[in-house]
């Protein structure tokens, strides 16, 4: 009867033990897969490293054509810049321009 009792006692212990093991397993997995875990900061990090590398990319841009509008502005007009340009929409030339014309040919696979 004692060893009964001794049984009885070591597996209310152990319903314990086992209860706090799934429970601490429970948080571990879920502060490493779970929606605000590990690897979902891991992404985020990733995510904003390629907006960071966006955002420079049009930042520089953004100054190229800065620089450009600033060379049109009547205060500061460029007049090679304005030929340039206007030659480029136009699709102008001068009568003593060589132009070369490259036609793409696609390869038939």
């Amino acid at each position: 009867m004692s060893s009964l009792r001794d049984l009885k006692a070591r597996a209310r212990v152990s319903y314990g033990l086992i209860a706090g093991i799934v429970v601490f397993a429970y948080f571990i997995y879920h502060s490493v897969e779970g929606d605000r875990g590990l690897l979902a900061l891991n992404n985020v990090n990733v995510r904003i490293a390629e907006a960071e590398k966006k955002l420079a990319e049009l930042v520089e841009t953004e100054r190229e054509l800065e620089g450009k509008v600033i060379r049109l502005m009547p205060s500061s007009l460029d007049p090679d810049f304005l030929e340039e340009r206007g030659r480029k929409i136009l699709n102008f030339g001068h009568d003593n321009d060589i132009v070369i014309l490259i036609h793409n040919q696609r390869k038939k696979s």
